[in-house]
């Protein structure tokens, strides 16, 4: 079985929430010690909503926040994935690697487009996630989109060296 199943990818994806959720919480306390220990004077647009009282600045420093979050995870994703390890850290944890149609690596602008269509399969309820216990090549539908597959690495190697090495027989 080349494709790497449900379960699996269930359990990278929580390796690599580990792993990110510990970045933001470092770039949290950076930016809460930049914020209680620098100078901070509120910029032009935060004076204007000063009037509006401490919700409106907590409002728009917790969007800065989320964007920064949002922004730090699509970097991990696409350059990880785009990269000679072809998976996150989470993925390589398990021997699963991220491919494309031809079992190549990807590029950063299809990992880009895989990581941005993950938010079709949240909107829906996360049924794009669950597609990959039912779709024959188990692809979500980020993966169908990206045209993508998260298959076993080491299978995916031995495939490929027994093509070689059959090919070079000839």
């Amino acid at each position: 079985m080349l494709y790497a199943g449900f379960w699996k990818r269930v359990l990278a994806h929580i390796i690599d929430s580990l792993i990110l959720g510990f970045v933001f919480m470092i770039m949290g306390l950076i930016w809460g010690v930049i914020q209680l220990f620098g100078n901070w004077m509120p910029s032009p647009a935060e004076t204007s909503i000063l009037t509006d009282g401490p919700s409106a600045i907590f409002t728009m420093r917790l969007l800065g926040q989320t964007l920064l979050n949002l922004g730090a995870s699509w970097l991990y994703y696409a350059i990880m994935e785009s990269s000679k390890c072809r998976a996150t850290v989470g993925k390589l944890a398990l021997g699963i690697i991220v491919v494309d149609e031809f079992n190549q690596k990807l590029s950063f602008g299809r990992a880009s487009a895989r990581y941005w269509s993950k938010l079709i399969s949240s909107i829906i309820l996360m049924i794009g996630f669950i597609m990959t216990a039912f779709t024959a090549k188990k692809q979500a539908l980020h993966d169908l989109i990206a045209h993508t597959y998260v298959v076993d690495k080491r299978e995916l190697n031995y495939i490929l060296q027994k093509q070689s090495g059959r090919g070079a027989g000839m």
